[in-house]
């Protein structure tokens, strides 16, 4: 009877003892997916870029100076440059950015905007959308005319789009501007352009 008793204590025993071990087990199995679901990166997440160190003005951007980061910026998504960006060197900064800071679009510049002149044209066609900012595009310009059919003639060759805005006019249409940076010898054709309104239109370069 003692030997049976016995066996029943340590029957219980160990039966308490494997309920703890699978409660913790399980415990630390939830625990575990928990962790993973929090770091695994959400879909919504994108790669921004940081800056390394405080960069001052006119610096240009490289892989040394910045660090990509996975974050959920919801609408502001689009105020900041992606670390998928393509050709980063082409990009420098017009303003300084601290250590730590993402890098906004409004702080960054092409680098090659110092050796040409920019100019705000309005665009008679919108631009396609797989034009992109930092794209070479050519300008054209046709004269408006209710009478003989004008001939349009190439104002840009080759230009680097800056920026492009689009608006909507008092006749509910989409109307687009694009800032453009062009060569000395190419702003008297421009100017001359809008000065007459001619219609331009913007398409990319095919050089």
């Amino acid at each position: 009877m003692r030997k049976r008793t016995r066996s029943i204590n340590l029957n219980n025993r160990w039966g308490s003892r494997r309920n703890r071990i699978l409660i913790a087990t399980a415990l630390s199995l939830i625990a575990s997916a928990a962790w993973l679901s929090s770091s695994t990166p959400d879909s919504s997440h994108s790669q921004y870029l940081v800056a390394n160190s405080n960069l001052s003005s006119a610096t240009a951007l490289t892989a040394n100076n910045l660090t990509p980061i996975s974050m959920n910026l919801g609408e502001s998504e689009g105020q900041y440059l992606l670390a998928s960006e393509e050709n980063l060197t082409k990009w420098v900064l017009v303003r300084p950015v601290s250590a730590g800071e993402l890098i906004p679009q409004s702080a960054v510049a092409l680098a090659r905007v110092a050796d040409c002149a920019q100019l705000v044209v309005g665009l008679g066609v919108n631009m396609a959308n797989t034009i992109k900012i930092g794209d070479s595009i050519d300008l054209w310009a046709a004269d408006q005319s209710s009478g003989a059919q004008t001939i349009p003639v190439q104002i840009v060759e080759a230009g680097e789009l800056v920026a492009s805005k689009s608006a909507t006019d008092g006749f509910s249409q989409s109307v687009q501007s694009i800032e453009v940076c062009i060569s000395g010898a190419e702003i008297r054709s421009v100017v001359s352009a809008i000065a007459r309104k001619a219609t331009v239109v913007a398409i990319r370069s095919q050089d």
